[in-house]
């Protein structure tokens, strides 16, 4: 099961700084329009992107996604 998360610009380093302790394929902050791909969403890392200027960019999400192991009990 996976969903995105809208969240404000103002939250984004804090998000981004969470995003560091988990794994990308399970959690991470993206952004639409970075280095003028206007049309995609680009993930953002926290080594790379927490001096980012934030108010460039309109649309901030987070993309969680969780793996589960479903066992039927007979």
């Amino acid at each position: 099961m996976s969903f995105a998360i809208k969240i404000p610009s103002f939250s984004v380093k804090f998000f981004l700084r969470i995003a560091s302790c988990f794994n990308d394929n399970n959690f991470v902050v993206v952004c639409k329009g970075y280095c003028e791909d206007w049309e995609n969403y680009t993930g953002l890392y926290w080594n790379e992107d927490k001096y980012l200027e934030l108010g460039w960019y309109e649309d901030y999400q987070i993309w969680v996604r969780f793996h589960g192991v479903y066992q039927n009990k007979i």
